[in-house]
């Protein structure tokens, strides 16, 4: 339990991460329908009436637990694109260009098929929220947006092939990603999951064939085990 009350008053935006992570915990467990603010001030252990300082209902609540998982992503996806982060990630997307989508993979896509739900449990509700829809669309731009920039960079590179268009790709990468989420929710093994995205990646990206042949993946890269199963090498 945490002893919201006695944080509220000086450290609001701590307090209002607090309240996020709490309904997003409790939305895994019982699903945004089921779940009221009775439900996440039971888990914070204060009162009802405290949630309203920060938050005027759920629905406010569910769009800030949106962004505040979407900034997640986009930490993810600095930390595998600066060279100050590099160094303390492990990141190397300077020479492999699946590095940054692996590892978003596997801080995002969890094998847990609760957290799942509640994604398209609120992606449904796009259809009869409009500021949940409109918080939604501009999600969605910037989850094109930045990869096609980056894809460009990587494309600069050499790093993939420039035939293909960026925003093509980012597209499809956004697609994919959300189709594995389905699977992961219908039962497919996360293990398989993650190795067909590899698989694909390596696909779309131009590195399981060049010139007819396998390209090969750096020995120093440090997804050279993920990229090549013991039965490739």
């Amino acid at each position: 339990m945490i002893a919201l009350s006695k944080i509220l008053p000086e450290y609001r935006e701590k307090a209002k991460k607090r309240i996020i992570e709490a309904g997003l915990e409790v939305m895994y467990e019982k699903g945004y329908c089921n779940t009221t603010m009775e439900d996440i001030a039971r888990c914070l252990d204060v009162s009802k009436p405290a949630l309203y300082r920060y938050f005027k209902n759920k629905d406010e609540l569910v769009i800030e637990s949106a962004n505040y998982l979407q900034t997640q992503y986009r930490d993810i996806k600095t930390g595998c694109n600066s060279e100050y982060r590099d160094i303390k990630t492990g990141c190397n997307s300077d020479i492999c260009p699946v590095d940054a989508w692996i590892e978003i993979f596997d801080q995002i896509m969890s094998p847990d098929i609760k957290i799942h739900a509640l994604y398209f449990e609120i992606l449904g509700m796009t259809v009869h929220k409009p500021e949940v829809q409109k918080r939604s669309i501009e999600g969605m731009k910037r989850g094109l947006d930045q990869p096609t920039h980056e894809i460009e960079e990587q494309q600069q590179k050499g790093l993939i092939p420039s035939k293909t268009d960026p925003r093509t790709l980012a597209i499809a990468l956004v697609s994919l990603f959300n189709g594995m989420r389905v699977l992961i929710l219908l039962g497919v093994d996360w293990k398989e999951v993650r190795s067909r995205w590899i698989e694909i990646l390596r696909n779309l990206f131009g590195i399981t064939e060049k010139g007819g042949q396998q390209a090969e993946c750096p020995r120093d890269c440090k997804r050279f085990e993920d990229c090549n199963p013991a039965s490739e090498i």
